[in-house]
């Protein structure tokens, strides 16, 4: 699901909440329009409230506290290990 922000004939900045299936556009919510920045910037707002609240999926970049989904001061960094990487490379040759 994307943000849309399209000119209207009057003029007007419209927000829609779009997701894209087979190349076409499917319009799944209209938020609203506006002739300012303004009320653009809440209506903006509202569309990423809508989705979050309309999808079942944890965003990759949470804009909430980011130790609900794993508690750093429980956690210990232990290293890094390559070994996917150097599969990958491996199965090449």
């Amino acid at each position: 699901m994307k943000i849309r922000v399209v000119k209207t004939e009057s003029k007007a900045q419209a927000v829609q909440i779009v997701r894209y299936q087979n190349n076409k556009r499917i319009v799944l919510q209209h938020i609203g329009s506006t002739h300012t920045e303004e009320t653009l910037n809440d209506l903006m707002l509202l569309a990423a409230e809508w989705i979050n609240d309309n999808t079942c999926l944890l965003s990759i970049f949470p804009d909430e506290n980011p130790n609900k989904l794993l508690q750093l001061n429980h956690s210990t960094f232990v290293g890094i290990k390559y070994r996917f990487f150097h599969t990958q490379v491996s199965s090449w040759i």
